[in-house]
């Protein structure tokens, strides 16, 4: 594994499997910028077929990339002194911030430590690569709340603070590009490198507004004011401010998925700190009143005319309100088959029936919790069934199971056998639960009552059709 500059990147992405990187956040951020300069510098995409058609030139028009590249050269030096790489010179450095703010993952401000130790008063330095992808990932992610700088109280999120990320993948670096490469109409869209570079004038009091639309623009959207601080060898601290103001248009996200809720409203689908995303797979089929994004759709196109398999990331950030509280990748088979109305229909029965086992399963841990303590509090009762083993145990063995199942969806006995895994799940559950109750008498009383309710909640899981 080695670090390459954008050049190569995409000049050589035919020969690079992919981008590695332990952070999910950074690895669709990244993803994001490529593609933004792949829409400028080459023909647009048009449908499916074009995408086949790159694909099978097996690497993407040097020429046009490096005429491309030559041409804004300079809007990609992380510290030119008039248009530094998605910063603003002219910031003042009068309270300056550490680097960590620029990561979700890290501590820092009021975000919980996930899975460092940094701090803000002594934040470590890093190296000038590693501060451009942090400064990547942060103007599309960063999450709104208080900011109190250039006259502006709160900023806004960024492009992808809230929404799950879908990134189709194929087998280098070029075939996941092309994959993500959806149709594309570069009228009245530019990302910020073609633009004149911004000012503290424009961000200051909230003084620009540019409509949240356009692949590119959005891709490379400047959430948040920010100019490095070069430390020498690297950077430790940043000036901060406010970045340009969205205004909201009736623009998808091609990597977001959406929905409708009760009251009809559109909104993207988001990660959930209680569970995998699979079991929300279903929300954004058309006949649920969502809309998958139009990454997956192209990418399935493309897999139709090429025949060829691919591979599903579903990235992003847990949160609440302006914390981070996770990051997550998943992984899945790209889903072909939930384009036809067979495999749509299976995929909804599949996600049902686990839910109901889910919800039967939660009837057996109160049954077992009941027999253990007796006629105690609800909320002792409660904290009893949190803490047995027996949905945590369900869920996890779906994990992996769900993704046999989708990658079989479509073929004629992939429910049943989805429905017999379900069963295994749901008994090896229990048999958890056992070990974790204990032995005493009042304990196998209560073990018994629960597999007595088990049993009829397997047998309600056999009679229920598809």
């Amino acid at each position: 594994m080695r670090e390459v500059s954008l050049r190569e990147a995409l000049l050589q992405a035919h020969r690079i499997t992919r981008i590695e990187t332990a952070s999910p956040l950074e690895e669709a951020a990244l993803h994001r910028l490529l593609l933004a300069i792949l829409h400028r510098a080459l023909p647009p995409v048009k449908d499916a077929l074009d995408g086949a058609d790159l694909l099978d030139r097996g690497a993407f028009d040097h020429g046009a990339l490096e005429a491309y590249l030559d041409q804004y050269h300079g809007r990609f030096w992380l510290f030119h002194p008039q248009a530094p790489f998605f910063q603003i010179a002219d910031l003042p450095v009068e309270d300056v911030l550490p680097w960590t703010k620029l990561r979700p993952e890290l501590a820092s401000g009021n975000n919980p430590t996930l899975f460092d130790h940094t701090t803000d008063q002594d934040p470590p330095e890093i190296s000038y690569a590693e501060a451009a992808r942090a400064l990547v990932v942060h103007q599309s992610f960063a999450l709104g709340g208080l900011l109190k700088r250039l006259g502006v109280t709160a900023g806004k999120d960024a492009p992808l603070a809230r929404p799950a990320v879908f990134l189709p993948t194929g087998d280098t670096l070029f075939e996941t590009l092309v994959l993500n490469l959806v149709p594309y109409d570069p009228k009245g869209d530019a990302p910020f490198w073609e633009n004149p570079p911004l000012r503290r004038r424009d961000v200051e009091n909230a003084a620009t507004k540019w409509p949240l639309s356009g692949i590119t623009r959005v891709y490379t959207w400047p959430s948040r004011g920010v100019l490095l601080l070069d430390g020498g060898k690297g950077v430790r601290w940043m000036a901060y401010g406010p970045g340009v103001e969205p205004d909201a248009v009736a623009f998808r996200d091609p990597m977001a998925a959406y929905r409708l809720d009760a009251k009809g409203n559109i909104f993207p689908l988001r990660l959930s700190e209680e569970k995998s995303f699979w079991r929300d797979f279903s929300a954004m089929l058309p006949a649920q009143g969502g809309t998958p994004p139009a990454t997956l759709l192209h990418a399935i196109g493309v897999r139709e005319e090429t025949g060829r398999k691919y591979r599903l990331r579903v990235l992003g950030q847990v949160s609440d309100q302006a914390k981070v509280l996770d990051v997550r990748r998943e992984v899945y088979p790209l889903p072909s088959a939930i384009l036809h109305e067979r495999g749509a229909l299976a995929l909804v029965t599949a996600l049902r029936l686990a839910e109901d086992l889910g919800k039967g399963l939660t009837s057996v841990a109160w049954q077992v919790a009941r027999g253990v303590l007796g006629d105690k509090d609800a909320s002792e009762l409660e904290a009893f069934v949190r803490s047995l083993p027996l949905l945590p145990s369900y869920w996890a063995s779906l994990d992996l199971a769900f993704l046999e199942f989708l990658d079989a969806l479509g073929e004629p006995h992939a429910l049943e056998a989805w429905r017999e895994e379900l069963r295994r799940a749901a008994l090896r559950a229990f048999e958890a639960t056992r070990l974790f109750v204990g032995t005493g008498g009042r304990h196998l009383a209560a073990l018994a009552a629960g597999e007595r309710a088990l049993a009829m909640v397997l047998g309600a899981l056999k009679e229920v059709k598809a």
